[in-house]
């Protein structure tokens, strides 16, 4: 990593770390479940405080994107993570079809919902829409992994994609978790099922007529139904 950037990521910190609000920090990492620290930061100051750092970042990042981004996704506190998303979706129009590594890497560490939500259905979703060639391989990949993340992911990157969305990919996959155990993956199954039923509330209907789904993933699914 280049020195500037260095510095830049060094300063950002510092800065977090001079506006923590402890009050909210505590109240933020029990939210969720104690699992990250957090400088308590609310978004709207994070995004003031980032800004001027952000945007020297993403202009002078060409060479760095990956080491900027894991950098950011190992400190132990939240918003750091939370930042390296915003950055990372600043720049899009360079992601490459070797992007979808890197978020591979965001989805396995650190994981939990507030990151993986983002992640797959604006990050790898968008990425999916740039390079479709990417889906099913990324899909079959997944589906092998052992880590429920992944799972979530190939049912959720779709959540954006409106009437575009690939109706037989989002009912296999329905069918492939809709047993499971897990209640990220029960809600993933019933979100993934509601979104698209603002778009074709029929098809959806059939799906969870003709299917056992758990509790959780019904009260999810027939929500607009």
């Amino acid at each position: 990593m280049k020195k500037e950037t260095k510095a830049t990521l060094e300063n950002l910190l510092l800065v977090f770390q001079e506006n923590a609000n402890p009050y909210q920090a505590e109240r933020m990492k029990a939210y969720m479940r104690n699992l990250f620290d957090f400088y308590g930061l609310q978004k709207d100051k994070r995004a003031e405080l980032a800004s001027p750092y952000l945007k020297e970042l993403v202009a002078s990042s060409e060479d760095n994107i990956d080491d900027i981004v894991k950098f950011l996704w190992k400190q132990p506190h939240r918003e750091c993570q939370y930042i390296a998303m915003e950055y990372i979706m600043k720049l899009h129009k360079k992601w490459t079809p070797a992007t979808l590594s890197l978020f591979e890497y965001m989805i396995a560490n650190n994981s939990w919902w507030d990151t993986v939500d983002f992640i797959a259905s604006s990050l790898v979703g968008k990425l999916f829409q740039k390079y479709p060639q990417l889906i099913m391989p990324s899909v079959q990949k997944w589906d092998n992994q052992n880590q429920f993340w992944f799972h979530r992911t190939t049912l959720i990157f779709q959540l954006k994609y409106a009437a575009k969305t690939d109706q037989h990919l989002l009912f296999v996959q329905c069918e492939k978790y809709m047993s499971s155990k897990e209640f990220f993956m029960q809600k993933a199954v019933g979100w993934a099922l509601r979104q698209y039923s603002k778009f074709n509330v029929v098809a959806v209907r059939e799906f969870v007529d003709a299917h056992q789904l758990s509790t959780v993933s019904l009260r999810e699914a027939k929500k607009y139904l």
